[in-house]
């Protein structure tokens, strides 16, 4: 019974401290993720506001945003630099692509997420949104008075983000899980040593009981435990007076039954 309590309480330590390396495994992985995710929109977001000076140059002159000259030439050098970039487009206040690094756009309508998370950051410097296989960062275009004529949106592969994040989730799955299997010899010998005088008076406690129930109050385990637990000497105490008393009773009855038959 005493090894049963032992490990009860290593399984309920083991149990918790599961559940906490799970839950500090899914915060991390949720971490990781955002802070890469941020980390990756802060670098194409660098990128779209160096190419977005060189376009907002040009109209600063007062040249109209589809009149533009050597824009496509620019997105293409961008798109060439890094590998993971997709596409970059230019569309207009209408969502209609006016340049794009894939000349099959030109003319197509974005999506309405697109237009649709623009214009609800339209007093920020930045927009994004995500997609099936790419996310997607933006930065507001303005002409020469301030105003908002169009975005320049960059599309960047979800591979290295999503190979990233998972990777890195495997990685703490797996500490986590070592860190777990570690603990339970650890907890299996510090519940034993810390339940080990626990153990010893919960034996003397049920020895003690045994005692009183086999009406033996000279025994070694009461004896033991009168000492250091007086509520179990004082119920030893009556229970052994209230045992004779019983057997008292009953031979009184059979005294009187049997004068009586006689």
């Amino acid at each position: 019974m005493a090894f049963g309590l032992a490990t009860r309480i290593t399984l309920a330590l083991v149990v918790i401290l599961a559940a906490g390396v799970a839950m500090m495994t899914l915060l991390s992985a949720q971490m990781y993720e955002r802070t890469l995710s941020d980390f990756l929109n802060s670098r194409f977001e660098f990128e779209l506001n160096d190419l977005r000076q060189r376009i907002e140059s040009q109209a600063d002159l007062g040249i109209e945003l589809p009149d533009l000259q050597g824009v496509p030439e620019e997105l293409d050098e961008y798109l060439h630099a890094d590998e993971q970039i997709l596409s970059i487009e230019v569309f207009d206040e209408n969502g209609v692509v006016l340049f794009s690094t894939d000349p099959s756009f030109v003319g197509d309508l974005v999506t309405e997420e697109w237009v649709s998370a623009w214009r609800t950051s339209l007093n920020q410097d930045v927009w994004s949104n995500l997609e099936r296989d790419a996310r997607v960062v933006g930065v507001p275009l303005r002409d020469n008075l301030g105003r908002e004529v169009g975005s320049l949106a960059l599309r960047y592969s979800r591979d290295f983000f999503d190979d990233s994040v998972t990777e890195q989730s495997t990685r703490l799955l797996l500490v986590g899980a070592l860190v777990v299997v570690g603990m339970i010899p650890l907890s299996v010998v510090g519940a034993m040593t810390l339940l080990r005088g626990l153990r010893g008076e919960l034996r003397d406690l049920r020895e003690s009981i045994e005692d009183v129930s086999d009406r033996r109050p000279d025994g070694d385990a009461l004896a033991r435990t009168r000492a250091g637990y007086p509520e179990l000497a004082a119920f030893a105490g009556a229970a052994l007076t209230a045992h004779d008393d019983i057997d008292a009773a009953i031979g009184e009855i059979r005294r009187l039954d049997e004068e009586e038959a006689v």
